[in-house]
Order: structure tokens, then sequence, then C-alpha cells
């Protein structure tokens, strides 16, 4: 299971002070990635929390930097499922860098993000939801315990 954006513009205020593709960005990357591959598995970003009071918050995350991005640069993400856990799903995402003259990707950067489910009326963390489980287990994903 797996989402992709293509063609993401990298503007110049994205940078940092040295004109390369700031940290925080692949930050907001992760969430817009994270955010479509909930809506490709049906659900809108703050469906469970509309319907349980569950939110899923950042537990951890690790980026690895390979190689720098500038505005000339496109940005093509792949955000992937690497793991369901009872309380937690970890997701992969690779980024890519191209200009918009060539076609050739080069890998950019990745990074793992655990993401995991919290029950906002109890304040601690709670299993993912039903709903949520059984549509990945519809889609193949299995959990590991």
């Amino acid at each position: 299971m797996s989402y992709e954006e293509k063609n993401i513009r990298v503007l110049p205020e994205d940078t940092d002070a040295f004109g390369r593709l700031n940290w925080r960005m692949y930050c907001r990357y992760c969430e817009q990635g994270e955010a479509g591959l909930m809506e490709s598995l049906g659900f809108t970003p703050m469906y469970f929390h509309k319907i349980h009071k569950i939110s899923f918050p950042r537990r951890a995350a690790h980026f690895e930097y390979v190689s720098p991005v500038s505005p000339e640069n496109l940005i093509d993400l792949k955000t992937e499922i690497k793991k369901v856990g009872v309380t937690s799903i970890t997701l992969s995402h690779t980024f890519y860098k191209k200009s918009s003259m060539q076609k050739e990707r080069i890998l950019a950067a990745k990074a793992e993000v655990t993401i995991v489910a919290y029950d906002d009326r109890l304040h601690e963390k709670t299993e993912l939801p039903r709903k949520l489980v059984d549509t990945l287990k519809a889609r193949g994903i299995q959990k590991k315990e």
C-alpha cells in the first residue's frame, strides 16, 4: 500500500539560508503523504478524530538526507506503510528530486515516521481503530505483533 505525489514545487521560501530545502519542509511533505495515504484508504485526515476522538501524533521520526534540494528542483514523494502494530503505524517516506527539464529522479532523502493512536478523551495511547485495521487487512496489510 503506497501513496505517491509528484512534481511538488520547491519554493525559495521553503529553503534555508544556504538555498537548500529546509528540514521542516520534509516534515510537511511527510504529513502530506500521511494524509494522502489515509485518503486512499477512504478516510479523511480527521475522520477518526471526529468519530472516536482518536488522533495520530508522531511518536518517532528519523530522517536521512542524501542529496541537497533547491528551488530549481521538483520533489516526488512516495509514502508506504512499513509496519502496523497494535497502537501504531510506521510509515516510510522517500523523496526524489528532479529538475523540470529532466525526467531522471535522484534520491534526495528518506524518512521513517511512527504515528500512534491517541485517545484524546482518556489522554493515552489506544489500539488502532477497528475500521482502520479492517481496511488495512482487506488491502493485505496485517498487524505485526
